[in-house]
């Protein structure tokens, strides 16, 4: 398996910006990726961070988005307004856009949400086409790069990190697979529930890095779902013994309400090793997808800002009136 890592310029470089006309366009969003964000009334961007090739010979293709709001919150559903082509390939995307903020190189963006996985005789691209107030956005996923040279330049590496460091796993069930990466792993079932009465999710995470075991994190995102819905976590995870202090508003041991991006630190030993359970109550009936990110970003050399080290995973609930 091929290990070569993404240069940096190829990964500013992976999202593609094509404006409506004049009449159409407001230029105050700045139509520039990285050009400095606006407080609200701004864009989704989808970036296409590279692809990288599995055991089967398949390859998954990762796919994030910059939201370039100081503040507002975006959501996009599924159809005209976002869609992925190949039609095959779409359905899988978010349609709720949060603000990031990731210090170091990881900035305003979310990498890695969801990957698409291609057979490894494709050929052509996946493109992303996002719409915000008619302002058009979209990014090829692609296994080679045009032009002449560096035809690999998309590709992630698939190996340790410079400590060791490598995705952690994700299963949901005891004895079901363990899967790591960005494609991730879905709940086996639809789960089903009323407004305003929780619905519990159990998983077991396992971190995978060649050196001493660290500590795994949990992140709760609403994924997909009815515009304007809010989705309420609450973690049931015990805060593990031994755990490193608390720093900062983004982390958080034990059980207790779950912020949007707060990571949630599991236990590696005990009777609650690996795992991770919480509660999610919503506020509007309607089709969910919450997203789980597992991650070991207390790593030295782990972090959002590069293309490793966590996985996905996502439950799908069905929400009725009450």
């Amino acid at each position: 398996m091929r290990t070569r890592k993404t240069p940096l310029a190829v990964i500013l470089g992976c999202a593609a910006f094509l404006p409506l006309g004049a009449d159409a366009q407001d230029w105050t969003r700045r139509e520039y990726p990285l050009a400095p964000p606006n407080a609200s009334g701004n864009f989704v961007a989808p970036y296409f961070d590279g692809f990288y090739q599995n055991p089967d010979g398949t390859y998954t293709m990762s796919f994030g988005f910059l939201n370039r709001n100081d503040e507002d919150l975006i959501e996009i559903p599924l159809g005209a307004n976002n869609f992925i082509e190949p039609a095959e390939y779409d359905g899988v995307q978010p349609t709720t856009f949060p603000v990031v903020r990731y210090t170091g190189f990881g900035g305003p963006r979310e990498r890695g949400v969801f990957g698409v996985v291609v057979p490894a005789d494709f050929e052509g691209d996946v493109w992303w086409t996002v719409r915000t107030n008619g302002y058009e956005t979209k990014v090829p996923g692609r296994l080679e790069s045009p032009g002449p040279l560096i035809k690999g330049a998309y590709e992630l590496s698939t190996g340790t990190m410079a400590a060791g460091s490598m995705r952690p796993a994700i299963q949901f069930r005891e004895d079901g697979p363990r899967v790591f990466g960005v494609e991730g792993i879905w709940y086996p079932d639809t789960l089903t529930t009323t407004v305003g009465e929780p619905v519990e999710v159990r998983f077991w995470t396992f971190d995978r890095g060649e050196r001493e075991l660290g500590w795994v994190n949990m992140t709760l995102w609403k994924y997909q779902g009815p515009v304007g819905a809010e989705i309420s976590f609450e973690s049931l995870t015990e805060a593990p013994a031994g755990a490193p202090p608390v720093r900062g508003a983004a982390r958080r041991h034990g059980p207790g309400p779950v912020a949007l991006r707060e990571s949630v630190l599991i236990p590696t030993d005990g009777p609650d090793a690996n795992q991770g359970r919480f509660t999610a109550t919503f506020d509007t009936p309607g089709q969910y997808v919450i997203r789980i990110r597992i991650d070991n970003f207390r790593a030295p050399d782990s972090s959002p800002g590069n293309q490793c080290c966590w996985s996905n995973g996502y439950v799908v609930v069905s929400v009725n009136p009450q």
